[in-house]
């Protein structure tokens, strides 16, 4: 039962609110979920539902989830195309940048309409910085929870991620990408840095 008021007039209602429900998906021995067979409009809301939340809470993106901004069509997502580095640095994170295999979840891709702000407030293990061991980067296509989907949905995404349980592009990325990283101890880099003209060869410097 609750109570509430209507213009100063006590409401009580005997319908209980409804409750969200938890779902459990089958995972596997190794701790994946297990990818359905069902391919149907019905299950492609349920991914729909699922890339959305690993949008909020994992920075997912593809080019019609989370925010697009964060989305690299090339699916390296390495610093070298990232609208936040300026020379070996970055404008967010206190590290030395590898721009070829470098990234982190602040990744965004280049644009000369979005101004950035020097800041360097985070350290590289909030920022969840690491350095792929494949010197290109990263990307679902990269990633050991991705594998091949049963089928592609209606808008074409051809692996399934096992974290998710969703199907996605080979170019989508998130905050949870598997890809092995260099193990290195990333110190913290004198916020009083010069920076001045490091930015003259900014942009993506990446070969194909």
């Amino acid at each position: 039962m609750s109570a509430g008021r209507f213009l100063g007039i006590p409401i009580v209602s005997t319908h209980k609110a409804p409750v969200r429900e938890v779902t459990s998906p089958e995972r596997g021995k190794d701790g994946l979920f297990i990818q359905p067979k069902d391919v149907s409009a019905a299950r492609e809301v349920i991914e729909q539902h699922n890339r959305n939340r690993f949008a909020g809470h994992f920075k997912f993106a593809d080019q019609y989830t989370g925010n697009t901004r964060t989305y690299d069509e090339r699916g390296d997502y390495n610093c070298g195309r990232c609208n936040q580095a300026i020379g070996d640095k970055c404008l967010i994170v206190k590290v030395t940048i590898d721009r070829a295999a470098g990234s982190c979840a602040d990744w965004e891709n280049l644009c000369a309409g979005d101004p950035e702000m020097m800041l360097r407030e985070k350290d590289a293990e909030v920022a969840n910085y690491g350095v792929a061991k494949n010197g290109k980067g990263f990307g679902c296509h990269r990633c050991p929870y991705a594998s091949p989907a049963i089928a592609p949905d209606s808008r074409g995404r051809e692996l399934y991620c096992g974290k998710g349980d969703f199907r996605t592009y080979g170019t989508a990325c998130c905050a949870l990408n598997g890809a092995p990283v260099v193990e290195e101890d990333y110190d913290e880099e004198d916020e009083d840095d010069d920076y001045e003209d490091e930015d003259a060869d900014d942009g993506d410097d990446d070969e194909e």
